[in-house]
């Protein structure tokens, strides 16, 4: 009677444990089920993205581990990550064959896996029943080289008179070498009878499988002020269409900005390299050459100043402007600074960051220390539970050999 109510002892315990988050069990999700690179060549490159999701409303850390003939091939956007409920990760996969790599259908498979003790869960320390899926890989091998692309969007902006015309576009490379891709544009007069201006550019390298964000330049300030229309061709993609733009007086168009803020961790370490980001929105009506400039403080002492290289934003866009600090004492830090555009300058943003000497965290220590009770306890009743069998057991025997 007493061995069974302490096997219940322990049921409520580890019932308790799974209450309070202690331990817990997760199930993850990916999509697609499987991944398949076709027609890659040797050496050559292709990339993928999964979602990878979790059921549980903390973070959870999980873990990527290559398996089969094809996992020296394979990498990724992060090996180690942490996903929620409310926040999945968004995995690339990129594939890279060797050169002496015969043509053939390879595979493989991903084993996508939850972490162990505390892993992806700031502060706490909990343990967590792992799970794993695996995410199946297949890469086909060619020799055949394939130029293919698409362009998925195409626009245009009004200027004033003497900024540059910018045609901005998305070209997929769809097939499987680098692709530079080869654009005409054809300016037109507002009748459309006749080509005034004609240029020809080639973008930046596009690798396979990936999608670029070309933008290109034209001079206007042979332009008079008024309607204009221009063809966009994209030869290498078998893609053409026709815009229109105004060239407006200067002044015509809005500039505006806002600085949304400073983002940065809330505590860092001393020695440890905190990122700062200032994001900065292109509210206005034209395209802007912005300018991040600020300070970090301590106290009343000036420890770094902050400036950034000028930009060009587009309308409606938004840039992040990206620093590094590494604080060599504790204290309270504040970040603060202003983005200067077109003669203008925003409101200042400022934010905080408490750098500590690296000291001991207590709330983990005291929950480690109630972690390691409870499983010491564990330990220790299922101890005196075997005890008292073997007692039990050896009295039976001798009772046994009596009769």
């Amino acid at each position: 009677m007493k061995i069974r109510l302490k096997t219940f002892f322990i049921l409520m315990i580890i019932s308790l444990f799974l209450n309070l988050g202690i331990i817990s069990a997760v199930n993850l999700g990916i999509s697609p089920a499987s991944v398949e690179f076709k027609e890659v060549l040797r050496n050559g490159y292709s990339e993928r993205w999964i979602v990878i999701s979790a059921d549980s409303e903390k973070p959870i850390g999980v873990e990527i581990e290559p398996r089969g003939e094809i996992k020296d091939w394979l990498n990724f956007s992060e090996r180690n990550f942490s996903v929620s409920k409310n926040k999945p990760y968004y995995m690339g996969i990129f594939v890279t064959p060797p050169s002496d790599i015969p043509n053939w259908n390879y595979s493989g498979f991903l084993r996508v896996k939850t972490g162990s003790i505390g892993e992806g869960i700031e502060e706490h320390v909990v343990g967590i029943v792992r799970s794993a899926l695996d995410l199946t890989v297949k890469i086909g091998i060619t020799d055949i080289e394939i130029k293919e692309c698409s362009v998925s969007s195409v626009k245009v902006d009004s200027v004033e008179k003497g900024d540059d015309i910018v045609f901005y576009a998305d070209i997929k490379n769809d097939g499987n070498i680098r692709l530079k891709p080869d654009v005409i544009i054809n300016i037109w007069d507002k009748d459309q009878i006749s080509v005034i201006k004609n240029e020809e550019f080639y973008g930046e390298d596009i690798l396979p499988t990936t999608k670029g964000n070309v933008s290109l330049r034209v001079k206007s300030d042979d332009l008079e002020i008024g309607q204009y229309w221009a063809d966009f061709l994209a030869l290498d993609c078998y893609f053409s269409q026709t815009l229109t733009f105004d060239i407006l007086e200067e002044g015509a168009l809005k500039a505006s900005g806002i600085l949304l803020g400073i983002i940065t961790r809330k505590t860092s370490e001393v020695g440890e390299t905190v990122p700062l980001i200032a994001k900065f929105e292109n509210t206005g009506e034209k395209e802007l050459e912005a300018q991040f400039k600020g300070q970090i403080n301590r106290g009343e002492s000036i420890i770094q100043i902050l400036e950034s290289e000028k930009v060009m934003v587009p309308v409606s866009s938004t840039n992040d402007f990206n620093f590094y600090f590494t604080p060599e004492k504790p204290g309270k830090y504040v970040i603060s600074g202003r983005i200067f555009y077109s003669g203008k300058k925003t409101f200042e943003s400022s934010t905080t960051l408490e750098v500590v000497s690296g000291n001991i965290n207590f709330s983990s220590l005291i929950i480690f220390l109630i972690y390691s009770f409870f499983v010491l306890l564990i330990l220790y009743l299922i101890y005196k539970i075997r005890k008292k069998k073997k007692l039990y057991l050896k009295k039976l025997k001798e009772v046994k050999n009596g009769f």
